[in-house]
């Protein structure tokens, strides 16, 4: 069952967070505050720049990092990421799309056009839809002014993963909440394993469906004046101990930073 937690209570669950990764070697304030603020050296720059974050969101699932590779080596392959002339090199058919990447670029594995889980296949679907649905912002500016047209509250921000999910092909609501938090959007989250798996069992959600949790942790945030993507990160770092720019792996235990808070701050 959900519980209803006041400030306090969860102010102390977030510096909980934060007080569980200092007991490891290595890690310090400024290294927590590095990825907590890092959403501010990823906001984009371009409608280009925009369209290379969905396409790496795209690819950020499943076994398809491996097949895919670096998106940013597509690039050229691509027209430098402009969405108006993907369209128009390409006259918006995936197809094309496919046919010159395995011409051209010459990827490893398999390449099976009629094959629908084929992840290149998928992958071309996604530099096609998500063309279209860019090109019709005129620049970065146009698309931030969309984007916080949805920030009044959890209910209005939770929607826009679900539109860009129905626009965008292979993208997945997760994965669109990926590609906001993970482009310059600090407002959205992803409600991925380690992030339900501490809501659920510290008590701040009662469900796992990304929807439900997504609004959840949004709450949370607004509760303690937190920006949405710092309470994302802490709770990650926690679940996952892994600082990945700076090439550090620690052994966290996510069930037993449910348990400190469950028998210590809240006493359950």
């Amino acid at each position: 069952m959900k519980k209803v937690l006041q400030f306090s209570d969860c102010r102390k669950i977030f510096d909980e967070a934060r007080n569980y990764l200092l007991t490891f070697p290595k890690v310090d304030n400024l290294l927590i505050d590095k990825y907590l603020d890092e959403w501010k050296s990823n906001i984009s720059k371009s409608i280009e720049d925009l369209l290379e974050g969905m396409l790496y969101s795209v690819k950020n699932r499943q076994g398809m990092p491996n097949t895919i590779g670096n998106v940013e080596n597509l690039k050229p392959y691509l027209c430098n990421f402009k969405p108006d002339q993907i369209l128009a090199e390409f006259y918006g058919d995936w197809k094309q799309v496919f046919a010159t990447i395995k011409k051209d670029y010459r990827p490893k594995g398999n390449l099976d056009i009629n094959n629908q889980r084929c992840y290149w296949a998928i992958f071309s679907k996604a530099v096609i839809s998500a063309s279209n649905f860019l090109v019709r912002f005129s620049d970065v500016n146009q698309f931030n002014v969309f984007v916080k047209a949805f920030y009044l509250n959890e209910y209005t921000r939770v929607a826009l993963p679900h539109l860009i999910e129905r626009e965008v092909d292979g993208m997945g609501f997760a994965l669109a909440c990926d590609f906001l938090k993970d482009n310059g959007y600090p407002e959205f989250v992803k409600p991925d394993v380690h992030i339900k798996a501490i809501f659920n069992g510290i008590g701040l959600s009662d469900s796992n469906d990304d929807y439900e949790v997504f609004k959840d942790v949004v709450r949370f945030s607004e509760i303690i004046g937190e920006l949405p993507f710092r309470v994302d990160k802490i709770f990650w770092l926690v679940g996952s101990g892994y600082f990945y720019d700076d090439g550090i792996r620690i052994h966290t235990n996510r069930n037993k930073f449910i348990d400190i808070v469950n028998k210590g701050i809240l006493k359950c």
